[in-house]
């Protein structure tokens, strides 16, 4: 969940903490060894880093340990925000890009009299965050004087919401958070309540709401880049936009007001439920990419057969998802950067999604230009994966060979097949039957007696089952997932 925030804390005690805090407050009570394992150092350390936590931990919090592990007690119900003040202002480096958030130019001196640091080593500090700043094309330029953020505004933005998205809810690195969260869901609520209605990621929106307002506040404008002033969908929102702001006391003008726009088209969800008044616009203004993305879907499902396919919404999904490049093209290049790690390769079997998604804008044509597509190529394959596995989940399957009590075997095969959910086909054969089925190299055997002479992957469970088998099998049917 802090997975941006765990890469800017450069120091290595606080980070192991912070890890160790985000497991006790993920899970009701965990061992030492599991700790260490999972933090990747000794139970010795452990130990002594609960012992410093402990120490520290906030009113209402408490750290407990007994024979069946260690738990984070919450005695009165109390702010997990009150924990991450408490340790993520002990982190010189969580403080430093915290400040720059809220200031165009930091000076130097007062920073280093706040933290209790010298300049050296915020240097030291300085030069390790820019290493996991590198790849949203910003840095920190930090002299004796001051510290600043250099890129484009966009992009130290991005980067921004990808940190804070976690931290929206819980006011840590926003205040007043009650007032601005009012704000938003009111102009949502607005929205949702006429003909332009859309579903959204409230949270998501919500973040992207405050960075705005904070970083246009702190006198740090958005870079100039090319929008269309006149076009539709931009004009059905751009009133409403500019209303939520004013409430901030700002006032949006050129290209603030449709990167805030864009910021909002973001994050709209898929398989989405428009507004008459929006389902007009999108008619009006996209009806030939409708029409060529539902022919694509209809191919494809010809091509898969499977023809249930053209009733899902992936047809609208994909063209959301085109909508998002083509309402901004050199914004959707920049907002690539956010979740970089989307940007990954995941084969199926049976079908090379990069090559129909390529055919897909070959048909568009210039009508969706998108110069560096693999971002594109990867977030579309989810959205028809998302579709295919809506009608055809099955990508494993397990032979149960057990011999047993035929009730109990009955019984047990249906809690396993529940258990091991609907990607798994749980299929019972008999032993004498094994010889005769053509086994992929993706099934699995499981079985309560030993089976000889056999080539493939066996698993062995009791003939009632332990959890501990139950887990391992679990684990070994993951493969087709994420």
């Amino acid at each position: 969940m802090y997975s941006m925030l765990k890469k800017i804390i450069t120091e290595k005690d606080i980070q192991r903490q912070i890890l160790l805090l985000e497991q006790l407050l993920n899970q009701q009570t965990i061992t030492a060894k599991n700790l260490s394992a999972t933090i990747g150092t000794t139970e010795r350390t452990i130990f002594s880093d609960l012992q410093l936590i402990r120490e520290q931990l906030p009113l209402g919090w408490s750290i407990e340990t007994d024979s069946s592990g260690i738990r984070l007690v919450n005695a009165s119900n109390a702010l997990t925000n009150d924990i991450w003040e408490l340790f993520l202002d002990q982190s010189v480096s969580v403080q430093l890009v915290k400040e720059l958030f809220f200031t165009k130019e930091l000076v130097t001196p007062v920073f280093l009299q706040n933290s209790g640091v010298s300049l050296e080593t915020l240097k030291r500090h300085t030069k390790k965050i820019n290493k996991q700043l590198k790849s949203y094309h910003i840095e920190i330029k930090l002299t004796a004087s001051s510290a600043q953020l250099l890129g484009e505004e966009s992009a130290i933005r991005i980067f921004y919401h990808r940190l804070l998205v976690p931290f929206t809810h819980n006011n840590y690195f926003f205040t007043d958070y009650a007032i601005h969260e009012e704000h938003y869901f009111l102009f949502l609520k607005k929205i949702n309540r006429s003909s332009i209605s859309v579903d959204t990621e409230q949270i998501f929106g919500a973040c992207w709401f405050f960075i705005n307002t904070i970083r246009i506040k702190a006198n740090c404008r958005i870079e100039t880049f090319p929008f269309e002033q006149s076009d539709a969908l931009f004009a059905l929102y751009a009133p409403h936009l500019e209303y939520l702001y004013a409430k901030e006391g700002i006032y949006l003008q050129g290209e603030e007001i449709f990167f805030a726009f864009f910021c909002f088209l973001e994050s709209w969800n898929y398989d989405n439920h428009y507004g008459t008044q929006l389902k007009n616009v999108f008619n009006q203004q996209y009806g030939s990419l409708e029409t060529a993305v539902q022919s694509f879907v209809a191919h494809l499902a010809e091509e898969i057969e499977l023809p249930r396919l053209t009733a899902t919404p992936l047809a609208s999904n994909l063209v959301l998802l085109l909508i998002k490049y083509i309402e901004s093209p050199v914004l959707s290049e920049m907002f690539q950067l956010e979740y970089q790690e989307l940007i990954m390769s995941r084969q199926n079997q049976w079908l090379d999604f990069n090559t129909r998604n390529q055919q897909l804008l070959a048909i568009l044509g210039s009508e969706a230009a998108i110069h560096y597509p693999d971002y594109f190529f990867n977030l579309a394959s989810l959205l028809e994966q998302q579709a295919i596995f809506s009608l055809q989940p099955h990508m494993l399957t397990i032979y149960f060979i057990y011999q047993g009590e035929p009730a109990w075997k009955a019984f047990l095969q249906q809690e396993l097949a529940d258990y091991l959910g609907n990607r798994v086909i749980l299929k019972a054969i008999e032993w004498t039957e094994l010889a005769q089925i053509q086994l992929n190299e993706t099934d699995l055997l499981v079985s309560n007696f030993p089976l000889e002479q056999v080539a493939h992957p066996v698993f062995y469970i009791s003939s009632i089952p332990t959890k501990n088998e139950l887990h391992q099998l679990k684990e070994l049917t993951l493969d087709p997932y994420l």
